[in-house]
């Protein structure tokens, strides 16, 4: 493509080499939301580790003080949710007390379970509420499941934060640029194809997704890094703008 000689920079893109930036309400949303997920990181991890702790306390207390009672079913269904996991609820007598408990069964064992039937199972003395059938072993949430779903949740944070990083990076320190759009889509929002040429002459391509397209025979402004050309976008940025109070 030809440079274009006559183009000039949207106002105060070309009037400092360090600009003054601010989140766009858009950023400001999506900052939040990254923020919310490193918080909702460290909760979950901290209460599935938890519950880890928990399941193996009271699965060691079932192996080493564990006494066998016979309970009745009194109920086989299947959560709601997507997992539809298969579960089995029984009730069993303890000094007087009758005590009720829910877990969840292999669906080869779950098939063959009955309302009414028989089911033998182990409970703790001192903590009745404790029990768990004999017929298939205890199925508690691995040990590394905290960690797990913890540094999912903070990659996608992590994720987020550099994405909106690199746009007030872009903003503050890009070179502006005139482009040509080359082609474009409609999905959720326009993702415009473009080109651009450097100072050199090298041409190169990026995309961008925008709300809107942008206005018709006029050229395209890209922004791009000068020390890594090929981190570019289209101006104006979604999450960032630029400070007016900033000079």
């Amino acid at each position: 493509m030809e440079r274009n000689q006559n183009w000039t920079a949207p106002d105060r893109l070309g009037k400092s080499s360090i600009r003054s930036v601010r989140l766009s309400n858009q950023g400001r949303v999506v900052a939040c939301l990254a923020g919310v997920l490193f918080v909702g990181a460290l909760a979950l991890g901290i209460f599935l580790a938890r519950t880890v702790r928990r399941e193996q306390q009271e699965q060691r207390l079932l192996d080493q003080q564990g006494i066998t009672a016979d309970a009745v079913i009194t109920r086989v269904w299947r959560n709601n949710d997507k997992s539809r996991e298969p579960r089995v609820t029984y009730r069993f007598t303890y000094r007087s007390a009758i005590l009720s408990h829910s877990v969840s069964v292999p669906l080869s064992q779950w098939r063959q379970l009955r309302e009414g039937a028989p089911l033998s199972v182990r409970f703790v003395p001192l903590r009745p509420e404790i029990s768990h059938p004999v017929d298939w072993p205890w199925r508690g949430l691995p040990a590394w499941f905290p960690f797990v779903i913890s540094a999912v949740l903070a990659g996608v944070g992590a994720m987020i934060a550099v994405q909106v990083a690199r746009q007030m990076r872009l903003l503050a320190e890009g070179r502006p640029t005139p482009g040509r759009m080359t082609s474009f889509r409609k999905s959720k929002q326009y993702v415009i194809r473009y080109e651009f040429q450097l100072a050199d002459g090298t041409t190169l391509k990026g995309r961008s997704d925008m709300c809107k397209m942008p206005e018709s025979g006029r050229p395209l402004c890209v922004l791009y890094d000068p020390e890594n050309p090929r981190r570019n976008a289209l101006y104006p940025l979604a999450l960032v703008r630029l400070d007016p109070s900033g000079t």
